[in-house]
């Protein structure tokens, strides 16, 4: 799978956006360049799980692949770690400014709103991405809207389980998709309302984009509610990438808000991160790491993981990363990840994921993947060990 034609697709436009995504459709009305886009996935899981040590109080967090199975076996059919999507794009330039609208709608297989195989149920329709871009080369280019965050996005684009599956999310209902390495290295990058500003002038394969976005409820342990919309929140990134023989790509991003506490007191969700990643020949590595505060180590806010301690006003404090190879032969690319988050605060936690994936690709659209998944929680009360086998197939168009 060309990641160049992939992150076309997740981050919208994927027809017209300079990438070399070729599976879209794009057609040309009055000044306007409209393209369609997007994925289906179908992946089959069988999860067993062994959690007998966290029966007694073990948290979601702790629990993230068996959910409610103890010991035994768990099957579902479900999307990867990506939903099924379709998405927009209308680009053009007027007056000297390069415009774009993008809208990308995503779809779950598995039902929602009961057990996650009720036939009586539905699947969801979630439209995660809305926004404009404008710009040109004098004034950068200025992105409005509902998208993706910068905060551990490199981290999400780059995990082999982006196309496939990863650890579930829970083996008794599989949600909306899977988890992928989220929770096992890197926090969730959200889809955030948000204005940012990519500057211009900067040198060859370097590109820095600073901006604010609608700020997060942090979630309180016990249930409150940490509420952030005093103040906006802000993030920033820096990227540099590189082609040759050994090409590769570091980036280093940057969130802080300010959130009220039930306490009267108040606090920050805060976090950084480094990625890096090195491809020579048939062979690649990539490597990440973060820090945050206020967060736990799946989600940057809300949700049902706690930032922060309903009682003291202590913000949860959380660490992972992750080192991933891979390698090429012909059509088919195997890659190991091997990733770990911790929580030291509120919620004290330590989650290990090892995935092993094997991608080939039937065609230039369609991949067919299997991988093997061994991950383990541990708590001051015991440990919840879970393996999962994923076979399927991802069509990107």
């Amino acid at each position: 799978m060309n990641i160049s034609k992939l992150v076309a697709t997740i981050l919208g436009g994927a027809c017209v956006v300079s990438t070399g995504a070729t599976h879209a459709a794009s057609w040309q009305a009055g000044d306007w360049a409209l393209g369609l886009g997007g994925n289906v996935n179908a992946f089959y899981s069988m999860t067993s799980c062994d959690s007998s040590d966290l029966n007694a109080g073990g948290t979601t967090l702790a629990r993230l692949a068996c959910g409610s199975v103890t010991n035994g076996n768990s099957h579902s059919i479900s999307n990867g770690l990506l939903p099924a999507s379709l998405n927009f794009s209308a680009n053009t330039t007027q007056e000297g400014y390069d415009i774009s609208a993008n809208i990308n709608v995503y779809y779950s297989l598995a039902s929602q709103g009961g057990s996650g195989s009720d036939a009586l149920q539905h699947s969801t329709v979630d439209a995660r991405q809305i926004y404009l871009t404008f710009g040109n080369t004098d004034m950068g280019t200025v992105t409005m809207g509902r998208n993706f965050g910068m905060f551990a996005l490199d981290a999400i684009l780059n995990d082999i389980s982006l196309v496939g599956m990863g650890p579930t999310f829970t083996a008794d209902d599989p949600g909306h998709t899977t988890l992928g390495g989220l929770g096992y290295g890197y926090p969730y990058t959200d889809r955030l309302a948000q204005i940012n500003w990519t500057l211009p002038g900067m040198p060859d394969g370097l590109s820095t984009t600073i901006g604010v976005f609608n700020p997060l409820d942090g979630v309180e342990k016990g249930g409150g509610k940490a509420s952030g919309h005093a103040s906006p929140g802000f993030h920033g990134k820096v990227s540099y990438n590189w082609t040759g023989e050994v090409a590769g790509q570091v980036s280093a991003t940057y969130l802080v808000q300010n959130v009220d506490l039930t306490t009267g007191s108040d606090s920050e969700i805060e976090g950084w991160d480094i990625f890096g990643k090195v491809d020579i020949n048939n062979f690649g590595l990539s490597g990440y790491y973060f820090q945050g505060s206020g967060m736990s180590s799946l989600a940057l806010g809300g949700l049902i993981f706690p930032g922060f301690d309903q009682a003291t006003g202590q913000a949860e404090e959380s660490d992972g990363y992750y080192l991933q190879g891979t390698y090429k032969f012909g059509k088919t690319k195997v890659g190991l990840n091997w990733g770990q988050s911790e929580q030291k605060k509120v919620s004290p936690v330590e989650n290990t994921r090892i995935t092993l994936g094997v991608y080939h690709s039937l065609t230039s659209a369609l991949t067919l993947m299997a991988e093997y998944s061994d991950m383990e929680s541990q708590t001051s009360i015991g440990s919840d060990k879970t393996s999962a086998v994923n076979v399927g197939a991802i069509l990107f168009f």
